[in-house]
This record gives C-alpha cells, structure tokens and sequence, in this order.
C-alpha cells in the first residue's frame, strides 16, 4: 500500500502536489475555466474533496448510482491529482495539466475505455515508467463492474501494491458486481443520488446557461455530468428547451388540436419524446420554479415528477400562483401511464396523443371550463372515446 501524505514537501515526487482554490472556490465566472472542468465539479460536487484534504490512497472506488456525481468526481479528481497548483482536493482549471486532462491528452492520465485481459496488460505495461509531467500518474477506470473475471483478477496485485507514483481511480454504478478482492482494495467512497433540480442549478452556473436548459440536458444524459455540459454546449439544447416551453403553454392555454399536434411534434422527437414528456410535466406543474431555489427550498423527491417525494398521495400542499392539486396530480398520472404504454410498446403516436389529451384536459379542468372526452389507447392502436 502507497499511501501518500498530500501536499507534504517531504513526501517528493511522490507526494501530491500542494492545491490553491480553483475558480469555483474563489467565486470567479465559470466562463474562466477551460473545457468542462467546472462542470464536472459542479455536478460531482458531492464532498469528495475531503478524501484528499490529508492522505492520498493507493486506490480509490467511486462508487453510487446513475447521476450520483461519482463518474464526474472521478475526473475532477484526476485533475487535482495531476494539477501542480491545485488544494484541498481541487485542480486550478487554468493551468496547461488542467488544459490536458480536459482534452483528455494528458500524459500521465491513463483512461482506458475497455474492460478484457487485453486492456489491462496495457494498463500494467505503463505504470513501469515514472511520470512525465506530474509528480504522479493517475488510473482512471471507469465501470469497473465491466471487467471480466480473468482482467479483474489479472489487475489485483497492481491495485493492492502499485508503484509510489500511482493512484488508482475507479467508478461503478453496481459495486455489488464488482470482483470482491478488487473492491477490498480499493479505498470506497460511496455516493448518494442528489435532486436532480439540484445539480442543474450546478451546472448551470458551472457553465453559464439556464438552469432549465442544465436540467433538460441531465434528463437527456440520463443524469451523466459529464454528457450533459457537453449537450449544453450545442445549441439544439436551448432550442428544444423553447419547444417544451411552447409546447406547455400551449396544453395549458390551446385547444384540442393544438393538444394533439403537439403529441404529433414529440412523436418526431424519437427516443427523447419520454424525457420531453417529463419535462412538459415539471413545466406544467410549475416544479421549475425550484431550479431558482435553493437548500431547503428545493425538494429532494421532486427531480422526477413520478417519483413524488411531496407530503399527501403524491401531491404536495398549493401555493401561491401553483396549479390545484388536482391537476398537478392528473399531470403525474398522465405521464405515468405514458411511461406504462411506452414500456408495453404501444404506439408512441398514440400513446403521446392520450397523454397530451390528459394534460390538456388537467388543464381545462383546473380552469373549470368544460371539457369533450378524450381519446384512450384500445386493442390494436386503436383510439377510443371514454
């Protein structure tokens, strides 16, 4: 085991570089840093900084759930491991070893992407050498449930016993499916899943856009920091958060037809029609007023509509300038049953049009006006009247 005391002059080459606090820190504009480092702090933002603060270990496993933060945190960490004038478990950002793991061509990262025998003599055949750069080489493995029996076993006595210079870094999103003497090898920091609303205020101000927009990208990345600053970086993400709000406006304000033709423009949206459908709830709901808010202001059930996480059955207590209670939960159900019908391969065609029907219809209801009945999927993709 190489355990090294972290910004300690006397531990030499081997020791972690002394750290200076990054830009996020100092409260300068995300805007400073180069690529997607403030992003991937922001959305691994989660406390694992203070597995740095003293000792730096021989090997870590980040460990948690799609969207806990871990696989960017890892990143952010390899930064700060190889960043010559980072602190307390931060990398500047700015400086050319920033620059590099960013571009992911720094030389003393080793990234690997597979997970067979074959990657890791690869992997072992490198670490022979000393670092080029920084003062130490980092091993950044991400998904190491993947790794098959032979590759996890070949990897063992590396992990337990690496060279001084060498940090592993490795992630999971199933750590039961890791190989048990692996996992007993590695230093595991364990990672909780946070509110949604909460990482898009993060990433947005990480990365100057709209908190709507961090969060209409999250959902598409399925929760992946890393995959949603750079969705963010293309301007179809803004684009398609202004349909949405359209879209809402329009169940809320329209008719029928304008109900059923925007059932017509998800069902063009493919596979990232059930994620707009989502969106269109927690717009509908009015739920985007808490990516403005913060702490305890925000709610940590309420990052998916479904999942509720509100006092009473699955709604929570009305406030000022909110929809009723009632329509808040017809929405929920609305996309609940489209999640069923998707799910059940139904017709998404039809399956959207029933759920915009149910959301306008919540709508109308809400304002008390009258409403003709809606259609209702039926044996064969047929449309039913009720």
């Amino acid at each position: 085991m190489s355990d090294v005391t972290a910004g300690d002059p006397a531990a030499g080459a081997a020791g972690a570089p002394a750290p200076a606090p990054g830009p996020a820190a100092r409260g300068e504009p995300a805007g400073a840093a180069p690529g997607n480092m403030q992003a991937w702090a922001a959305a691994g933002d989660t406390g694992w900084e203070v597995f740095f603060a003293r000792r730096v270990s021989h090997a870590y496993l980040l460990a948690g759930p799609p969207g806990a933060g871990h696989q960017e945190a890892a990143r952010a960490a390899a930064a700060a491991l190889l960043c010559p004038h980072g602190a307390a478990g931060r990398a500047c950002g700015r400086c050319d070893s920033c620059l590099q793991v960013a571009g992911g061509v720094h030389p003393d990262l080793v990234a690997p992407d597979q997970h067979g025998i074959d990657a890791v003599r690869q992997v072992l055949a490198t670490l022979a050498y000393r670092p080029r750069v920084s003062a130490r080489k980092v091993v950044l493995w991400r998904d190491v449930d993947r790794l098959t029996p032979q590759a996890a076993n070949a990897l063992l006595k590396s992990v337990e016993e690496p060279p001084p210079f060498v940090t592993f870094l490795m992630t999971t999103d199933h750590p039961e499916r890791v190989l048990p003497t692996l996992r007993s090898r590695c230093q595991r920091i364990p990672f909780r899943p946070r509110p949604r609303e909460e990482r898009a205020r993060q990433l947005a101000a990480a990365t100057g856009s709209e908190p709507l927009v961090a969060y209409w990208a999250l959902r598409v990345a399925a929760d992946d920091g890393e995959q949603a600053a750079r969705l963010l970086a293309e301007p179809a993400c803004g684009e398609e958060v202004a349909q949405l709000r359209d879209a809402a406006r329009r169940l809320r304000e329209g008719g029928a037809l304008d109900a059923l033709e925007v059932a017509r423009q998800l069902a063009q949206w493919g596979e990232r029609a059930e994620p707009a459908a989502e969106v269109l709830v927690f717009l509908l709901r009015g739920d985007d007023a808490t990516l403005g808010a913060g702490g305890d202001d925000a709610e940590a059930g309420r990052g998916d509509p479904v999942a509720g996480g509100h006092p009473g059955p699955g709604v929570r207590p009305e406030e000022p300038g909110e929809a009723p209670p009632a329509a808040r939960l017809a929405w929920t159900r609305a996309l609940a049953e489209l999640r069923r019908a998707l799910q059940a391969n139904a017709n998404r065609q039809l399956a959207l049009e029933v759920f915009c029907w149910r959301c306008w219809r919540a709508a109308r209801d809400a304002g008390a006006e009258p409403v003709p009945p809606g259609p209702r999927a039926g044996r064969g993709g047929r449309r039913v009247l009720p």
